[in-house]
């Protein structure tokens, strides 16, 4: 069972969409920079409504930020409604909380930081790079695999679980990714601010190899070029 229609929506479909025994909620605000009360409030009241109708499955899960442990992050609007509906989820019998960071797939959404930069590099259009900041980037077919094996461990509930990236990345080193794969140079301004933070990956370790999930020293370059390249 499958609530939304996004990227992740789209992504978990094959895998999840005909089991009656796993609820994806994969709906509500995209957008990290919103501020808007009222669709914080829509998308409570829709979350509640999909835990009250999925109440007796085995998993419900739910998909948090990464940014909830940016401290220059974790005070916005957006991560305070999301730790607000983290909580909600684990209220439920059987509930599977799965914090992600920057997800790489075939979105519209104009407000990750890959369609960003796409949509900035190829139309030559100025943008600023702060040289200090990493950001962790990963593949929606890697965050299904290996949410499907932590499902399949009945263990893994009542819990809130990071599926990310290993290794961080400078935001310059994304940058360079993109222009490899678009085949064209950016325009920006580097200046010097920002930052990284951690994100424990040690539960999804062991299982990342037996997901099929490879994370090596070209994972960025391939990621990128599999979305934004020229041939994809």
């Amino acid at each position: 069972m499958i609530v939304g229609s996004g990227l992740l929506a789209r992504a978990f479909s094959p895998t999840w969409a005909q089991r009656d025994d796993v609820c994806a909620y994969a709906a509500g605000v995209s957008n990290s920079t919103c501020c808007d009360s009222q669709e914080f409030a829509r998308e409570r009241q829709r979350l509640s409504k999909a835990l009250e109708q999925a109440k007796s499955v085995d998993a419900f899960v739910y998909f948090g930020t990464c940014s909830a442990m940016d401290p220059a992050s974790n005070n916005t609007p957006y991560v305070q409604h999301k730790l607000a509906m983290e909580r909600l989820v684990l209220s439920h019998p059987c509930p599977l909380v799965l914090r992600l960071p920057q997800v790489a797939g075939r979105t519209p959404n104009p407000h990750t930081l890959l369609n960003f930069l796409y949509a900035r590099i190829t139309r030559s259009e100025a943008f600023t790079v702060w040289r200090q900041a990493k950001r962790n980037i990963i593949d929606v077919a890697d965050v299904v695999a290996i949410a499907d094996h932590l499902v399949s461990n009945q263990k893994h509930r009542n819990t809130i679980i990071n599926i990310a990236n290993p290794v961080s990345s400078p935001i310059i080193d994304i940058v360079a990714a993109m222009e490899r794969a678009v085949g064209k140079q950016a325009i920006y301004r580097s200046v010097d601010r920002g930052a990284e933070y951690p994100i424990d990956v040690s539960v999804i370790l062991p299982l990342v190899s037996e997901a099929g999930v490879k994370f090596d020293k070209n994972y960025l370059n391939r990621v990128t070029g599999k979305y934004y390249g020229k041939t994809q």
